[in-house]
């Protein structure tokens, strides 16, 4: 399997100015977070490997990779982007591409290898860092993965940042203390690949509930995604 290089996190806690304000930027981001919470199929990504194969022209049949700015390269068809599509979603832009060449072309896209999906903790934790993502996990086994929280840390307000559409991420102020006591589910959020999850060591300001992921700088140096 592929592995993206594994880097340290380095946090860094500054207060936020302003209330969360409901705007309606706010509105289109939580509506795309409702369709991407429907659609949990495989989105392709840099270091995949895709075995690229067409039913009644095998002598196009490639394997290929995809490349960090997103693109595959076939020899009948050029560079194509598949970056962010499903695999159903790249055959049919290959079948696309390929209209003007081959006579109803039909091609079968199988994934040989993918980059594993990780999560991040960071902060007052153990072993801050990244870590493989395995099946189901919430925000404790994240913290527990990380080898717990230290002494110090204010666990009624670990925060949760999640990539929810383009260049937006959600937060949310999750009080571990009350999830681990009352054993509260609500409290204790379900994990989804790419999230990061920041134990503070003091009182932190207003969080505002969506922001640009530039300004995780604000928290997070350097950004993991």
């Amino acid at each position: 399997m592929a592995h993206r290089a594994t880097t340290c996190i380095g946090l860094v806690m500054l207060a936020v100015v302003g209330a969360p304000a409901q705007s309606p930027a706010d509105a289109q981001v939580s509506h795309t977070q409702l369709q991407l919470s429907r659609d949990r199929r495989y989105r392709l990504a840099p270091s995949d490997v895709l075995d690229v194969r067409f039913r009644f022209s095998p002598e196009f049949n490639q394997e290929v990779t995809v490349q960090p700015d997103g693109f595959i390269g076939l020899q009948i068809a050029g560079e194509i982007k598949v970056q962010g599509m499903t695999i159903s979603e790249a055959a049919d832009a290959i079948v696309r591409e390929c209209s003007g060449v081959l006579q109803d072309p039909v091609v079968i896209i199988s994934l040989k290898d993918f980059v594993r999906p990780v999560f991040y903790v960071g902060g007052n934790v153990a072993k801050p860092g990244r870590f493989e993502f395995r099946g189901s996990m919430s925000v404790a086994d994240a913290l527990a993965t990380a080898g717990g929280m230290i002494p110090g840390s204010r666990e009624t307000e670990v925060i949760l940042f999640r990539r929810v559409a383009g260049d937006m991420v959600e937060t949310k102020r999750i009080d571990m203390k009350r999830a681990v006591e009352k054993d509260s589910l609500r409290e204790d959020v379900m994990l989804q690949p790419n999230d990061l999850i920041y134990v503070p060591k003091s009182k932190i300001g207003k969080l505002e509930r969506f922001m640009q992921v530039t300004r995780l700088g604000m928290y997070v140096s350097p950004i993991p995604f």
